[in-house]
């Protein structure tokens, strides 16, 4: 009787273990995004400047590797690309009700390159990441006497000039997929992105020795994620 029972208790305890045994995570993968991202841009060049706000949808695709440890450490390296919509039009009235300048600016595509770790517990894979982004980013100005009452610029002349720059920066985030089955995962991920500053070119016929804006640019991203590995 009593090794009856302790049989039973070892085949429960053995086929426990078994319905709650770490996924296995070891392979490649490939998969698609989409998402909400946030930030803000300003030109720290001019001292007048103000931090303008950038947000949209964000969405793409990725393909990486994992490599799983004995001990469920996961180790992996990504690759992704994004079509960014991450725009904001700002008019400097808002700061100065007699300055006639307003611009828009914006984050379109980029790339990102990746390395994780993360640790495997049950069907779940916790992780933080962190690599490098390469951007493609897009800045206008321009000046308008009618979008104030009364004004002293565009003393020249009225216009509107763009510009757009390849920008590079670090990421770091985190986040945690969940395997469904063997082959499909599917998760959340936060992203935080500095793409440091450059040096863009705004002609602005009111002072020609203004060209030069030097562009500093930093943005969260919250994206879900859906995986198939191979």
């Amino acid at each position: 009787m009593n090794k009856s029972i302790l049989s039973a208790a070892a085949l429960l305890f053995l086929s426990g273990n078994s319905l709650a045994a770490t996924e296995n995570w070891e392979g490649f993968y490939t998969g698609a995004n989409i998402g909400y991202g946030w930030g803000q841009n300003q030109d720290v060049g001019n001292s007048d400047a103000f931090k303008q706000n950038i947000d949209g949808m964000t969405g793409g695709i990725q393909a990486g590797h994992n490599w799983q440890l004995d001990n469920n450490i996961v180790l992996g390296v990504e690759l992704g690309l994004s079509a960014n919509g991450l725009t904001g039009d700002w008019k400097d009235r808002d700061n100065n009700q007699y300055s006639p300048y307003y611009g828009e600016d914006k984050i379109n595509q980029s790339g990102s390159l990746n390395f994780k770790v993360g640790y495997a517990i049950d069907k779940f894979l916790p992780y933080v990441t962190a690599g490098v982004t390469v951007a493609n980013t897009e800045h206008s100005l321009g000046c308008n006497k009618s979008l104030v009452s009364e004004t002293t610029g565009c003393k020249t002349a009225e216009f509107n000039t763009s510009t757009s720059d390849i920008r590079a920066g670090a990421n770091v985030g985190v986040g945690v997929m969940y395997k469904f089955n063997e082959n499909l995962s599917g998760g959340i991920e936060y992203m935080y992105t500095n793409l440091g500053s450059s040096s863009v070119a705004l002609s602005d016929p009111n002072y020609p020795e203004a060209t030069e804006r030097n562009m500093k640019t930093d943005y969260s991203t919250v994206t879900a994620r859906l995986n198939y590995h191979f």
